[in-house]
């Protein structure tokens, strides 16, 4: 997932002219379906920014502890009130979607000229990373 990011920043930044801030280190501990709704969802949010944002950076991280994986994506945009659009557009709809059927959490904050946040929030696989652990034991 990590590459597949990476390899989506660059495109982004080539494409659209976007800086993008990426803070990919580590490939999270994830199930294969999880780490599938996190790359989309990823891409939903990214894809947003460029559509609705009128962005010129762009934030995307993700990150592992206390057994949660993060993915943010947070930019610099025009921003929308969230409250009036009630359950949200499509997209949010389906990353809010995928997000539920990974066991996991969908958040978006943004104001009017604030910009946009959007925390995707996972339980890492805990059975992968003792495997890993103990493989590299």
């Amino acid at each position: 997932m990590i590459a597949a990011l990476t390899q989506h920043a660059h495109a982004l930044e080539a494409r659209h002219g976007l800086q993008v801030h990426a803070e990919l280190r580590a490939e999270p501990h994830l199930t294969p379906d999880a780490q599938a709704a996190a790359y989309r969802v990823a891409q939903e949010a990214l894809h947003n920014v460029v559509k609705h944002a009128r962005a010129t950076q762009v934030w995307l991280s993700v990150h592992e502890a206390l057994g949660v994986v993060t993915v943010s994506v947070r930019d610099d945009g025009r921003g929308f009130d969230p409250s009036s659009q009630g359950r949200g557009t499509l997209g949010q709809r389906s990353m809010r979607e995928r997000a539920a059927g990974a066991g996991g959490t969908l958040d978006v904050q943004s104001a009017p000229g604030e910009g946009t946040i959007v925390t995707l929030r996972l339980p890492a696989a805990v059975a992968a990373s003792l495997q890993r652990e103990e493989a590299h034991a």
